[in-house]
């Protein structure tokens, strides 16, 4: 999803820190726009519902400033998640099946969250969300205007997309930091998050993107020969480099991915 801090901006103060929404930023600005208008009233029942599924938050988070939009709380110190698939395997891998549970008990709410690895540290080895910045509130959900905004939308509020996301995000960042021996440890719960019974389909061009990352990240996981097949596929659908396209290029690349995921029989 998001870079850490791309819809925001940091302040460190001592063993505090206070973040403030940017509202100009072009990634999700309509996003961030309407978290603006919802205001500190809208964050806080936002952060209420985040409790209320389970979502650890850090320790002393409180919304401090309405315009501009800001929130301060206790520096977590623990390293991001995304650093942490090099670190502790096991820790890792129950971080993302923590997250993972967050992301069903808020299907059913007005809130979701951003499963960019790196909005996540480990705290005492239990895993914290750190940025709650722009808030996602389904409710406010803004129409797509492009294909970006299709692809991020459904990415940041269509649970089996976010859930495909996270298992592809995973299983990267472990084949990346570690052996693929270890980096199997996270096989039964990447088959758990993908192959719930409960779990409703994703449609459109992103759900296609995702659950074929998430497909292809399982099939690496058992045969390690198609690594590199991972890397490129990923390569080819970051949604980054997607954004920085003109949307005729966009159209182009979807089209590109689609017979991708046809010629390897990625779904």
């Amino acid at each position: 999803m998001s870079r850490p801090g791309e819809f925001s901006t940091h302040q460190r103060a001592g063993d505090h820190v206070v973040k403030m929404l940017d509202v100009d930023h072009r990634t999700g600005m309509g996003i961030a726009v309407a978290a603006h208008r919802a205001g500190a009233r809208g964050l806080r029942t936002y952060l209420d519902t985040l409790v209320d599924a389970g979502v650890a938050l850090p320790p002393g988070l409180e919304v401090v400033s309405e315009n501009p939009l800001a929130v301060r709380h206790q520096w977590v110190s623990g390293p991001t998640l995304a650093d942490a698939a090099a670190d502790d395997v096991d820790s890792f891998v129950a971080a993302v099946a923590r997250i993972g549970q967050w992301l069903r008990a808020l299907e059913s709410t007005d809130a979701r969250i951003d499963t960019n690895l790196a909005n996540f540290c480990l705290r005492r080895g239990r895993v914290v969300l750190v940025d709650v910045l722009p808030p996602l509130v389904p409710s406010t959900r803004p129409e797509p205007h492009d294909s970006f905004d299709a692809l991020f939308g459904a990415l940041c509020f269509d649970t089996p997309v976010t859930l495909d996301a996270l298992v592809g995000y995973a299983a990267r960042a472990l084949l990346k930091a570690t052996t693929i021996g270890t980096a199997r440890r996270f096989l039964p719960l990447a088959r758990d998050l993908l192959e719930s019974p409960h779990r409703p389909a994703a449609h459109g061009f992103p759900g296609s993107w995702f659950r074929a990352r998430a497909s292809l990240a399982l099939c690496t996981l058992e045969d390690e020969e198609r690594i590199n097949e991972l890397h490129e596929f990923f390569a080819l659908t970051s949604v980054l480099v997607f954004r920085e396209l003109d949307e005729p290029a966009r159209i182009r690349r979807i089209r590109q991915v689609h017979r991708r995921i046809e010629e390897r029989n990625l779904l």
